[in-house]
């Protein structure tokens, strides 16, 4: 699923700022949001790298902007600079994967809003520019 070269703490530390991006877009993280990041982190990102630690970059990442109070914009062009860094690795399953947790963070406590809108077409365009 995900590619050697990326099972690295940088590549879970970026996607938990995309995480974080998404969550944040309206500028609130609300339970559901939260819940929905825990479990696609299960589903997805916690059977490689070393499991424990991969969910554990992913969290403690996401505490630090929490308590840091990053915003979506800066913490989605952290993740979109790694990503264009390393796009020729990002298989197109992967970025799949990714777009697949984005859509379903913005949809987990309502229906998308326009700010998420935005941010889940800025992400396709990103993923999939081919």
């Amino acid at each position: 699923m995900i590619p050697k070269q990326l099972h690295t703490k940088e590549f879970y530390n970026k996607l938990a700022h995309l995480f974080y991006a998404v969550s944040m877009v309206d500028k609130k993280m609300v339970i559901e949001e939260k819940r929905k990041i825990v479990s696609y982190v299960e589903k997805y990102w916690s059977h490689s790298f070393n499991k424990n630690d991969s969910k554990e970059i992913i969290y403690e990442t996401m505490r630090e902007l929490i308590k840091k109070q990053a915003t979506s914009e800066e913490t989605y062009e952290v993740f979109k600079s790694y990503f264009l860094n390393k796009s020729n690795e990002f298989s197109k399953d992967l970025s799949l994967k990714i777009m697949e947790a984005a859509d379903s963070i913005a949809t987990s406590s309502s229906k998308r809003n326009k700010s998420e809108l935005i941010l889940l077409t800025k992400l396709h365009k990103l993923l999939f520019k081919d």
